[in-house]
């Protein structure tokens, strides 16, 4: 399947509100996005660290990470670029009842307005594929992590063959005929490991390896190497 780059993101409020409704309600999104949080502290987030969460839309992963590491008195900082995303991401942290826990910031990822070595850890989730210059952010991340930081960048998987495919089709047939759109441009516009790979070997990201699974990879490392 050859990449097919999608248009843009969600950024209208009505848009962004069915989205968020359809997210917010859908029980398997919201266990995957709990499962992240926790691969994510796995790789190493000290107490009391702050994490950054590029393209956080919504909030939803971001908000799944500061409840698994509330406890750690950890910090959460979720990056957009669309008002009306963060918007319904400080309406659904007010629900979960972190509103002290996560700071919303509009902000542009190819310049994030971090100082240098800001983060113990970096979280993205499903952004990746709308990067026009994926090794633009790679730099930035490395640039606001810090040298012993730790990074998780997941995002849908282009799917080479036709079993994966089927299966992407069923999920489709679950998603409102007017989202499908986004789902499977999502998916046309998703990274093969190799490609990803690729790309990353040309960043100043350091001591990564890409972890693929059956729909998502992923840019992976632990806080025990440097950038």
């Amino acid at each position: 399947m050859k990449r097919i780059p999608e248009s843009e993101a969600i950024s209208e409020m009505a848009d962004a509100r069915r989205f968020n409704e359809f997210m917010g309600s859908n029980r398997f999104r919201q266990q995957e996005y709990r499962e992240l949080a926790q691969r994510l502290a796995a790789l190493g987030v000290p107490d009391g660290g702050k994490v950054l969460d590029v393209g956080t839309g919504t909030g939803f992963v971001a908000i799944a990470v500061a409840t698994a590491l509330r406890e750690r008195g950890v910090q959460v900082v979720g990056l957009d670029l669309s008002p009306a995303m963060l918007a319904l991401a400080a309406e659904n942290a007010q629900r979960a009842g972190l509103n002290g826990d996560i700071t919303w910031r509009e902000g542009n990822a190819y310049a994030m307005p971090f100082a240098d070595g800001e983060f113990d850890a970096v979280m993205s989730n499903d952004s990746l594929h709308h990067w026009e210059n994926p090794v633009q952010i790679f730099n930035e991340i490395a640039r606001v992590v810090k040298p012993e930081g730790a990074y998780f960048i997941h995002d849908s998987r282009r799917l080479e063959h036709w079993w994966p495919r089927l299966f992407a089709w069923g999920i489709g047939l679950t998603i409102p005929p007017d989202f499908r759109v986004h789902y499977w441009g999502s998916i046309h516009s998703s990274y093969t490991p190799e490609e990803l790979a690729a790309l990353v070997a040309r960043s100043r990201l350091n001591g990564w390896r890409v972890e693929a699974g059956f729909m998502e990879v992923a840019v992976v490392r632990g806080n025990n190497t440097e950038v």
